[in-house]
């Protein structure tokens, strides 16, 4: 059924451009094995292109400040696919083939952010080229949290916990909406056991795969001036 919706978008001559989305930051977390590890951003793809990720970069602002840690973005390289997930660690000393990711997940993740770090209570921001200070010398693509405030006990934190981007979410905002994130809560992975937590880790943590919806809209030249509507829904990377 999927494959002839799709089939009869590709005869009408809908394009690529009939797809939403971007780059959108789409799971945070912040887990609670030793030293507080794994700690990861994940970024999707759900536009319909190739997206090249040396265009952004990505920053932290930690405990409520307006300046970035470490005082500038970390940029980005290589590209990603329509529908495809990107992952950051933040592991510091991490490398590939080992550390507390490998060894919770089983693969590496796609950047080692350099010793960059984050908690549960700070602010992620994806950014249009390089940014540095405040950040206020590149354009904030797509943000986790509220730019300025500590996220302690705010809904959004994800101290020893989790967040991810509600499936209906494709495309990126400069203004934190919390309406969009589904959110574990603080101390959602954390039980005082080791055995545990990895368990919990595995079952509510999905990096490298994250879902999202995209519609396909026919446009006014294939279907007439007057005609809107929803030719089909594509759930895209199951969660």
């Amino acid at each position: 059924m999927f494959k002839q919706s799709l089939a009869a978008v590709a005869a009408l001559g809908l394009t690529s451009g009939a797809f939403a989305g971007g780059l959108i930051i789409s799971e945070v977390v912040d887990a609670t094995l030793p030293g507080g590890l794994p700690k990861f951003v994940e970024l999707t793809n759900t536009s319909g292109d190739t997206i090249d990720l040396s265009n952004f970069s990505i920053g932290n602002f930690n405990n409520g400040s307006t300046n970035l840690g470490g005082g500038a973005s970390t940029v980005l390289s290589g590209s990603l696919a329509a529908g495809d997930s990107y992952v950051i660690s933040y592991e510091s000393g991490d490398s590939a083939g080992s550390g507390t990711f490998f060894d919770t997940y089983g693969f590496d993740p796609d950047n080692f952010a350099l010793g960059a770090f984050i908690n549960g209570d700070d602010v992620i921001a994806l950014f249009d080229g390089p940014a540095t200070g405040d950040g206020s010398d590149a354009s904030i693509v797509d943000v986790f949290g509220e730019l300025g405030v500590d996220g302690t006990g705010k809904v959004w934190e994800t101290t020893d916990g989790y967040s991810f981007r509600n499936p209906s979410i494709v495309d990126p905002s400069g203004t934190f909406d919390p309406s969009e994130w589904t959110f574990g809560g603080a101390n959602s992975l954390e039980t005082g056991n080791d055995v545990e937590e990895l368990a919990l880790a595995l079952s509510l943590t999905t990096p490298g795969t994250h879902n999202f919806t995209t519609s396909i809209v026919p446009t006014p030249a294939a279907f007439g001036a007057g005609m809107i509507g929803l030719l089909a829904v594509a759930t895209r990377r199951g969660r």
